[in-house]
């Protein structure tokens, strides 16, 4: 196995929580909120969105380039 597969697990990994996570979010009563509560709370402040964006460039730059 390479460090490029190795790193594509990673990222697989890191999908299926998340997947994980919004439906566990979706149940009655959960205390999990949605990615869309979370994404907005994040985005009220500068320095959130500027997280959201460098979040962004990094995978696109290390999971992408190639």
């Amino acid at each position: 196995m390479s460090s490029h597969d190795l790193t594509v697990a990673g990222y697989v990994l890191i999908v299926l929580a998340g997947v994980c996570l919004q439906l566990l979010s979706a149940r009655e009563g959960s205390p999990i909120p949605p990615l869309g509560a979370v994404l907005s709370r994040v985005m009220r402040t500068r320095s959130g969105q500027v997280g959201v964006i460098a979040g962004w460039a990094w995978i696109g730059i290390h999971f992408f380039a190639r």
